[in-house]
């Protein structure tokens, strides 16, 4: 990209990428929330040992305490905390537009609400310990909540249940990029996100019903206000101005943070406006200021961007067809981005472009990227190389077969080999990619490991051939011959997308691996065989095949020859197995 031509506004704009723009801010608010969301997790561990019994939550809150009351632990969980915050607060401000998905109104929303639930319960322990030296306890916290001020009991439950929520959905966004946040994984956690916060809600309240009757014995009294250590008797009162205070001050941030927004939307509609001229869409008029996806979206563009614009992903890349020289630069986590899509020096994100003049811009990727809702999104939804397990499965000869067959009886035949097919692959954790007139492609392994995948693969070949036969049972005074059938499978390195159109869009699999399988499924009539596997498959599977089975045979656009097995069955696969692990 050409340098500004002014040095003042090349200037701001590297400023602003060293604010903004870098990965460093982000690692930040990442790592600060990392570490409150584990805070958050303990807390409402400790909670849940309610329900077994007060003597294990309190020990267990002693061990807790006893790692994070130290000076150097709370000053690293505090500065998260104000980091954490003040690097929300700053997103919050740097944001051109407030459309965002109701997830993240939902996330922003609890943000805020956090601290407004919660400054009781921190000033009423940690700080009245640290500034006036009581010794708080949980029956401290259960007799001052259940006893004496059952509003914030409830205020304390939300605030804990927000932080959680908070904190889970921004686990979600982060790990949502990662290779390893598979399905399945999602699903555990989904259970133990669900799970954990019901169970610490369930005893926090069984704990403080317990401690409500010990309230009414005066000698227990006595001891718990001996054991407490108050300073004097305006230690109350004092607590609760200081409580007060920093509640007006973190409205008073809240209150600052939304002027300061005020004021620059007013100012913005001043300053220059630029013109967008979108290839495949509209041309809009935005004023300078908001990242290109920021315009986007203020000017009702669909565009594309799974990770929300936080530069964690490639999908709301552009093409600058035409471009004013004083787009900002790239900086460096961006070019990471696009290095690891093979992006020309054409190409930037959308999410981290400042336009400063006119552009003429191409979306790279389609609109309907961007996901309406976590529940339609999967891990590979914009792409991602996976190993998995490639099947091709045909029946032979079904053209003579139907031939001489009504059409009706002819889609009979099909739906009836289609469903015991398609259930022998589920049954053994594949998916039919699709359907292929009188065969069908699935894959085994988008959601585990190389391994797993090609076993499930062989044992649902091994189904496949047994409901075969049964249907030539079924179907013998119908069928002039029986019903004949070709299976290939091959493991290794595809590329998984959603593609597709519309109603047709859908998860797939693109590379060589998905070529080979093909080749070999085609390469059953030459062997006379019924099924052709890889030995890169029967390997990965943790099988062994008789030598005879093994040749080597040239698969259509390959050089080298390719080592397979062509096998009847797989039944003295499974023998081999079990010999080779007892």
């Amino acid at each position: 990209m050409k340098q500004s031509s002014n040095p003042i506004r090349a200037l701001l704009s590297r400023a602003r990428d060293g604010l903004t723009g870098t990965a460093n801010l982000t690692r930040m608010r990442i790592v600060s929330g990392i570490i409150l969301f584990v805070y958050v997790c303990v807390h409402l561990i400790n909670h849940s040992l309610g329900l077994i019994s007060d003597p294990l939550m309190r020990g267990m809150g002693g061990v807790v305490s006893s790692i994070i009351r130290p000076w150097p632990i709370t000053y690293i969980l505090y500065t998260a905390l104000a980091v954490h915050m003040i690097l929300s607060f700053w997103r919050v401000y740097e944001r051109r537009s407030l459309k965002m998905p109701p997830r993240e109104w939902l996330q922003l929303t609890l943000g805020i609400a956090i601290p407004i639930f919660l400054i009781t319960h921190v000033m009423g322990t940690r700080y009245a310990t640290a500034a006036y030296g009581i010794r708080d306890s949980y029956d401290y916290v259960l007799i001052s909540l259940f006893v004496f001020a059952p509003p914030v009991a409830v205020t304390n439950a939300l605030g804990l249940m927000a932080s959680w929520i908070h904190g889970a959905i921004g686990m979600h966004m982060w790990m949502q990029t990662k290779t390893w946040y598979s399905a399945r994984l999602r699903s555990w956690l989904l259970v133990a996100a669900t799970l954990l916060p019901t169970l610490s809600l369930a005893g926090y309240l069984s704990a403080g019903r317990r401690v409500i009757p010990k309230a009414a014995d005066g000698d227990f009294m006595e001891s718990y206000y001996e054991k407490l250590n108050l300073p004097n008797d305006a230690f109350w009162a004092d607590l609760g101005r200081d409580i007060n205070w920093v509640e007006w001050s973190f409205l008073t941030l809240v209150g600052l943070v939304v002027v300061a927004r005020l004021i620059r939307t007013l100012m913005s509609s001043r300053t220059k406006s630029v013109r967008i001229d979108y290839v495949d869409g509209p041309t809009l008029s935005q004023s300078i200021g908001p990242t290109l996806l920021e315009m986007s979206k203020l000017g009702g563009v669909p565009h594309a961007n799974v990770c929300g614009g936080r530069g964690r992903c490639s999908t709301c890349r552009v093409r600058l067809l035409s471009s004013d020289p004083s787009v900002n630069l790239a900086s460096e986590a961006e070019l990471k981005v696009l290095q690891r899509v093979r992006a020309t020096e054409d190409v930037r994100l959308a999410c981290q472009l400042v336009p400063a003049g006119d552009l003429k811009v191409l979306r790279l990727l389609p609109s309907d990227t961007e996901r309406a809702s976590d529940s339609d999104h999967e891990p590979w939804s914009s792409g991602r190389e996976k190993i998995v397990t490639v099947m091709f499965a045909d029946l032979r000869d079904f053209t003579k077969t139907s031939e001489s067959r009504l059409p009706f009886d002819v889609v009979y035949l099909i739906n009836q080999f289609s469903k015991v097919m398609g259930q022998a692959v589920e049954d053994n954790d594949g998916r039919i990619d699709k359907f292929l007139g009188d065969g069908f492609m699935a894959l085994f392994g988008v959601d585990e490991a190389p391994g797993k995948s090609a076993h499930n693969a062989m044992m649902a070949a091994g189904a496949m051939i047994e409901e075969l036969n049964k249907l030539n049972e079924n179907l013998a005074g119908d069928l002039t011959e029986p019903l004949r059938m070709g299976i290939g499978i091959h493991t290794g390195s595809v590329i998984l997308g959603s593609m597709g159109y519309g109603h047709a869009r859908g998860l797939t699999a693109i590379g060589d691996t998905v070529n080979t399988a093909s080749r070999l499924e085609a390469a059953t009539k030459e062997q006379k065989c019924i099924l052709c596997v890889s030995s890169q498959t029967i390997e990965q599977a943790g099988l062994e095949a008789p030598e005879e089975t093994k040749k080597h045979i040239v698969v259509r656009g390959k050089k080298a020859k390719l080592e397979i097995h062509s096998l009847m069955d797989i039944k003295g696969l499974s023998e081999a197995k079990e010999r080779a692990t007892a």
